[in-house]
């Protein structure tokens, strides 16, 4: 035992002198670490306290310096730790967050002294004197541990915040590896984070970084969870607590051992009175406390929102939207990382107008279903969605999205054709014969031929009196002239993105019924067609997302961009948006229900075929409101025949009927205190002659001047891989084909191949679209 003991006093007298040399001879801080370090690597290695003294001087501190000083000092901070993200409404209310791992990141000056100081007074008295390590403690603890005592730590604050850190960033659950290597590592680190923030900020950082159990990870989350409160409120006796639960989160869980947590509470208010944070009797009386657990809740997912529908929109935006990420694995990431405050289009008003129009008239638990989406036209911003329905897995119970859902449009589809056809400059004012029944002799008719509503004939109108009575004989005529796939091309520029356009359902040019809604449109597709017509023919792509910063920082992020372009002329716009005013008047569709009070506005219903489904599809130059009734088991099997609302029964559904009083009620709140702007008016001059933009003709210009001119057009120019043939008329890079043909009309952003002369380079990259 003797010879043990002069042994010890030899190896703690080389750590001394790797420490605490004369000032005359004081070697730069780290080589003085490093000279500790090594001692310990020597120390460790060996597995003896009984190294002899020649050993360090044989070379071996030198080379445990050498290896020191190449292991890297800087561990990545740029990687932010998992955290909320919080969903705002557009008056900056939450209404949602998400998050994987319970964590809310505060300021140093926002988290209570209450727990700072017990903190330090468990896990580190003295980190505001110390370096980057407790020597006084690692030295206790690596001759302890040799010895072959009870193991002992001795990391420090910030050795516990680079741990901390390398689990975070490592995405595993376990601690990270200790062996000698790796410590030696975590000490290095250690070292090079202190270098480069201050005391404050590496106890902000570790406050915020270290789990406590519960999945509460950070002191804000941890104070929520244990105690229902902030960080800033802790009392003195909670922040005890919380820096006691830290020596085992598992151990001294205040849930399952309250005793357990309660000693953990009282020996780190004896630290604090050692360390002269508190007094003897502030001590006494915070131990005196009962331990006031009070478990905390805080919304994660959609299940928890107010507005579960529109956030569960939300989160496929950031899963699908490429801001978010260039891939689906990315923008995963993005959202399981969280640390986004973003800010959407919700406008609680607009959902509280929908949810209690569709809840009025159907209730909760009705078989039939409402769905509703709003739109600011012109922004592409979703205002609202809503659904008689309640979020969930469970009977009566949904988690689909009704608005995003597509189901078959009838008549409201007819607009659309009227656009194609005002484009073409076939204008409003055409007549032609809307007798029933009437077989097309040149696109597919169904057996004994189409029929307007009730089989009447109503003879020779134009476009106005069609719309006005929903007469389907005239838009079958009307779309024999304008071709079915300009008009399902139209579907798309407006952004109705459903239509199948390829596989073996695509749409061939046949389908005379597509002018009659034959096809599945969700509802938000539909509100965000008409808005072109209520918003200058301006299309926008529909988003939920308007902005968004780091949580951290407040630096902005990306978020979804609407792509609002001009996609049909104003003339046309205007002209459908006029139109759409004459279902309200004489004899109209919606004639009895009236339109909205003091106010124009335009709409069309619709009604599939053996009452499947009701629709109207509303506008005013502020908003358009889309409205949808059907089963939602499907309206072929589960038709409208009879359906209970407002307290009453309706027989054989039509548009005007429910779908319609909902609409107006949710407009007419949408709309007071707005002013009444008046629709737009038509113009019979402009759409007597095609508006239609036609693609140029790019043969003959260089490869250069040929794509800038396609894309001051909005079209997409894609060089073909294979040349001309040798024409001696055409110098090297010259266009000298083009697909489609010069003079078609065009989608936005669409795609023209330009073929290059002999010779030509097609590998030059051209310039992307702005």
């Amino acid at each position: 035992m003797r010879r043990a003991h002069t042994e010890l006093a030899s190896v703690e007298q080389l750590l001394g002198s790797s420490m605490h040399e004369e000032q005359s001879t004081v070697r730069p801080f780290s080589a003085r670490l490093g000279g500790f370090i090594a001692s310990v690597l020597l120390v460790s290695l060996t597995g003896l306290l009984a190294a002899p003294v020649g050993l360090f001087a044989a070379g071996g501190v030198g080379m445990a310096i050498d290896y020191w000083n190449k292991l890297p000092s800087e561990i990545p901070l740029d990687v932010s730790l998992p955290q909320h993200t919080v969903l705002l409404d557009k008056n900056g209310k939450e209404f949602a967050r998400f998050f994987s791992e319970n964590r809310i990141d505060v300021k140093l000056s926002s988290i209570s002294p209450n727990f700072t100081d017990a903190l330090l007074a468990t896990e580190d008295a003295r980190f505001y004197t110390n370096g980057p390590i407790d020597v006084v403690g690692t030295i206790r603890a690596t001759v302890n541990n040799a010895n072959g005592n009870a193991a002992q730590g001795a990391s420090g604050i910030t050795q516990q915040l680079v741990k901390n850190l390398l689990v975070a960033q490592s995405g595993e659950t376990a601690p990270p590896s200790r062996d000698l290597g790796a410590k030696l590592q975590e000490l290095k680190y250690a070292a090079g984070l202190e270098k480069k923030l201050s005391k404050d900020q590496i106890l902000e950082m570790y406050s915020n970084t270290v789990y406590f159990g519960n999945g509460a990870y950070g002191i804000e989350a941890a104070s929520r969870v244990y105690f229902d409160t902030t960080a800033k409120n802790l009392t003195r006796a909670q922040g005890a607590t919380l820096a006691g639960i830290l020596k085992g989160p598992a151990a001294y869980d205040p849930f399952t051992n309250p005793d357990g947590a309660r000693g953990r509470r009282d020996t780190a208010l004896s630290r604090l009175q050692v360390t002269g944070k508190i007094t003897e009797a502030e001590s006494a009386a915070a131990a005196a406390e009962p331990l006031g657990i009070k478990k905390g809740t805080l919304a994660n997912g959609c299940a928890s929102s107010t507005y579960p529908y529109y956030c569960s929109m939300v989160r496929d935006e950031i899963l699908t939207d490429p801001a978010f990420g260039a891939t689906a694995e990315a923008r995963a990431e993005k959202l399981s990382r969280g640390g986004m405050t973003l800010t959407t289009a919700l406008d609680p008003a607009a959902m509280a107008a929908a949810q209690n129009a569709v809840t009025g008239a159907l209730g909760n638990d009705n078989r039939a279903a409402l769905a509703t989406a709003v739109i600011k036209p012109g922004t592409g911003q979703i205002a609202a969605i809503a659904q008689n329905r309640t979020w969930g897995n469970g009977p009566g119970q949904t988690e689909i999205v009704y608005a995003k859902s597509p189901f078959q449009v009838g008549s409201s589809m007819k607009p659309i054709t009227l656009a194609t056809a005002l484009e073409q400059g076939i204008p409003a004012t055409t007549k032609l014969n809307a007798d029933s029944p009437y077989v097309s002799p040149t696109l597919d008719s169904p057996p004994g031929g189409f029929i307007n509503y009730g089989g009447y004939s109503w003879g020779t109108v134009d476009a106005r009196r069609a719309i006005q009575l929903s007469l389907n004989i005239y838009f079958i005529r009307l779309i024999e002239r304008t071709g079915v796939l300009p008009v399902a091309d139209m579907a798309a520029r407006l952004g109705i993105t459903s239509l199948p356009r390829t596989g073996p359902n695509a749409i061939k040019g046949q389908e005379a019924s597509l002018t009659l809604g034959a096809y599945e449109v969700s509802p938000l597709e539909m509100a965000n067609a008409y808005a072109v017509f209520a918003g200058d023919g301006v299309a926008c792509r529909p988003v939920t997302i308007i902005a968004g910063v780091r949580a951290d920082t407040g630096a902005k992020i990306n978020t979804p961009n609407p792509d609002c372009h001009q996609a049909i002329a104003p003339a046309v716009a205007h002209t459908v948006a006029d139109i759409l005013k004459m279902p309200f008047t004489g004899d109209g569709t919606l004639s009895q229900m009236g339109g909205l009070p003091g106010r124009e506005a335009g709409a069309k219903t619709g009604t599939t075929n053996d009452f499947a489904a009701n629709w109207i599809v509303g506008l005013v130059p502020q908003y358009v409101t889309a409205v949808w009734l059907g089963d939602p088991r499907g309206g072929t099997q589960y038709p409208l025949n009879m359906v209970h609302a407002y307290g009453r029964d309706y027989f054989n559904l039509t548009g005007s009927e429910v779908a319609g009083p909902v609409w107006k009620d949710i407009m007419t709140h949408l709309t007071a205190g707005l002013p009444a702007i008046p629709l737009p008016k038509a113009d019979d001059v402009a759409t007597s002659s095609s508006t239609a933009r036609t693609i140029p003709d790019v043969r003959g210009l260089s490869v250069s001047d040929a794509a800038t001119l396609l894309l001051q057009n909005n079209l997409t120019p894609d060089i073909a891989v294979k040349t001309a043939d040798p024409n001696p008329l055409f110098d090297k890079d010259i266009v000298t084909a083009q697909t489609p043909a010069a003079g078609s009309t065009f989608s936005y952003r669409e795609k023209v191949s330009i073929t290059l002369s002999q010779g030509s380079d097609t590998t030059i990259k051209l310039p992307e679209q702005k």
